[in-house]
């Protein structure tokens, strides 16, 4: 519980300060369940490991790594949004580099998640395996026509998750039309350490969860921490940069599409 306030807190005041939005924590969950102390071994390769992606990370977009030698050994991924350019993953990481120890500190595992990046480290091996649904944050207005807008957002994240698992970014933006005048913006990304087929039970995981916590609303976030999801009625990524260069082609969304059933979501907030 004190781990979702945390993060609902950090998600009002990102709201209230959009100037600075991509430069403060949406969340941060720590383990505190195993600490390191002080000027250890431990806490060392931490600080070497997370220099070394946060430097690496930009050209790409996506690292993971380790640093240290067992029982102090350090595993980590960093990840930019699939839409970000380098430059604004170099500065979106100069932010994690900073905040990481102090978000969590004396703890052996953490994912610190920015709006245009995130990162997660542990002292345990996770590579490969993913991690999905620990929080979720919601737009308070609810859309005009439910079970419509449920349909089409049913039918668009299912179609980027078909996008996004396959791809080597492991990611997919896009929109459907709800109105004449309005629109359903979506995007998913899973981390690149995943396999395609790892990648599309984490993502559809997710999509699961979104009648249990944000049923009609008109906007949401589902973080974990190897695949995140968020939809909005309003453009909130680059969508010049978003785009593959040839996606496959994906028939309309059929009328009869509709959420998943919902599921009672697995306990988050550690890692």
């Amino acid at each position: 519980m004190a781990s979702l306030l945390l993060c609902s807190l950090m998600l009002t005041m990102v709201s209230l300060f959009l100037g600075s939005a991509a430069d403060a924590p949406i969340c941060i969950l720590c383990n505190r369940n195993r600490n390191y102390t002080s000027n250890s071994t431990y806490q060392s390769s931490l600080g070497r490991l997370i220099s070394s992606l946060s430097s690496s990370a930009p050209a790409t977009g996506f690292a993971n790594g380790t640093a240290g030698e067992v029982p102090d050994r350090v595993y980590g991924l960093a990840i930019c949004r699939g839409d970000v350019s380098p430059t604004r993953c170099a500065e979106c990481f100069a932010s994690v580099a900073r905040d990481a120890a102090a978000g969590c500190p004396g703890n052996k595992g953490a994912t610190i998640f920015y709006d245009l990046c995130h990162l997660l480290y542990s002292d345990q091996d996770f590579f490969g395996s993913y991690k999905a649904s620990e929080f979720f944050f919601w737009n308070t207005r609810n859309a005009s026509d439910v079970p419509t807008f449920n349909r089409l957002l049913g039918g668009l994240l299912s179609n980027l998750t078909i996008l996004a698992a396959p791809s080597e970014r492991r990611f997919s933006a896009g929109s459907v039309d709800f109105t004449n005048f309005e629109k359903i913006y979506g995007l998913v990304q899973c981390t690149r350490d995943l396999t395609a087929e790892s990648c599309d039970a984490c993502l559809r995981s997710e999509i699961s969860d979104i009648p249990w916590c944000c049923d009609g609303r008109k906007g949401a976030r589902v973080l974990g921490g190897s695949c995140h999801l968020r939809y909005e009625m309003s453009p909130f990524f680059n969508v010049s940069a978003a785009a593959d260069p040839q996606p496959p082609r994906l028939p309309p969304v059929p009328a009869n599409t509709s959420m998943p059933p919902a599921r009672t979501p697995a306990a988050g907030g550690k890692v």
